[in-house]
This record gives C-alpha cells, sequence and structure tokens, in this order.
C-alpha cells in the first residue's frame, strides 16, 4: 500500500512538474504560409438585380415640425432639413426637386404647390435650398400655414448631358420622375 501511494504522488507530481515546464507563455514563431490551393468550380449566375441611376440620391423626412419663419418678408411656416449632400458642388451643378405627402393622403405634390381660392386668397408651400440645408415654406395669404404634411421627399439630381432642361424637371409629378430617373419603388 505504501508502494502504491509513492508510486502514486511520484506520478502526479512528475506531471505537475512536466506541465509547468513544457507550457510557455510565449507565443513561438508562424510557419510559412502554405500554397494557393486551385480555382474552384464557377458557380451558378446570380439574378440581375434593379436598374437604377447613379446621378439621383432620393431621401424622405418625416416628423415635420412648423417653426416661425419668413419667405420673401410674409410671415410663414419653416421647416428645416438640414443635409450635407447638398454641397457647392450640388448647388453649382445639380437640381434639388421637393415633393410632400399630406398626414390624411397617399398622393405626392410636387413642391411649389399653389392653391388660389375663389376669394383671392391663397396657399402656397414651397422650398429655398442652400449649402447643407432644404428650407420648407408653408403661407397663406394671411399668415402662415399649418400644413398636415407627413412626409417630405427630395431628388437631389446631379447635372450631366444626360438630364434635361431644369425647366422641365421641375414640372414633373412625383411619379413621372420616378419614371424618368429609374427609381420605381
Amino acid at each position: 500500500m505504501k508502494k502504491t501511494k509513492f508510486k502514486i504522488s511520484y506520478l502526479l507530481i512528475m506531471l505537475v512538474l512536466i506541465c509547468n515546464f513544457s507550457c510557455s507563455s510565449e507565443d513561438g514563431m508562424d510557419g510559412i504560409d502554405g500554397m494557393q490551393g486551385p480555382q474552384g468550380e464557377q458557380g451558378l449566375p446570380g439574378t440581375d438585380g434593379k436598374d437604377g441611376n447613379a446621378n439621383v440620391i432620393v431621401k424622405t423626412v418625416d416628423n415635420v415640425v412648423w417653426t416661425v419663419g419668413s419667405f420673401l418678408g410674409q410671415e410663414a411656416n419653416l421647416f428645416e432639413i438640414n443635409d450635407t449632400d447638398i454641397t457647392q458642388e450640388v448647388l453649382d451643378n445639380s437640381l434639388i426637386l421637393v415633393y410632400f405627402k399630406l398626414v390624411t393622403g397617399e398622393a405626392w405634390y410636387p413642391m411649389t404647390y399653389a392653391f388660389p381660392f375663389d376669394n383671392g386668397n391663397d396657399e402656397v408651400i414651397t422650398f429655398t435650398y442652400e449649402l447643407n440645408k432644404i428650407n420648407i415654406y408653408a403661407l397663406k395669404s394671411t399668415g402662415p400655414l399649418n400644413a398636415s404634411i407627413d412626409d417630405i421627399r427630395y431628388f437631389i439630381i446631379e447635372g450631366n448631358s444626360a438630364v434635361a432642361s431644369r425647366e422641365d424637371l421641375s414640372k414633373l409629378s412625383y411619379e413621372e420622375a420616378l419614371k424618368r430617373f429609374k427609381l420605381l419603388e
């Protein structure tokens, strides 16, 4: 029995010593990379993606909250959209089209939107753009218009020889703009 305990103790001590000396905390050098294997078989072709237009950026903004502003000297409601994609290059060479959707409907209306009443009053929703910003204005003959706008969508259209004149494009309906720039939803 004593011999067996001694042998077991001896073996345990040897195992502990072997483990302590065989394990090192230092990492060895990496080996040489192996050779590249042969090229595999060609896979099946994928399906074609949807056609698009790399020269047009489309963005949508919701949660329109009006603040007090002024349009051409007349008090108006104002909603500002800050966008760093509206660079000096865009201002010099591109066109921006803006559309809005009312809370109560699904139709998109182009800006500038003007509605004259029979009594001579009118309502106007329009926009301006400048470096890094689009300003949306809502006004009526008697002061600010609290337009119930749900979403605003705008297109930044890069100018090039394939794009028609600004006058032609500014009259596009929302659906015509989607078709013209191959952005069908």
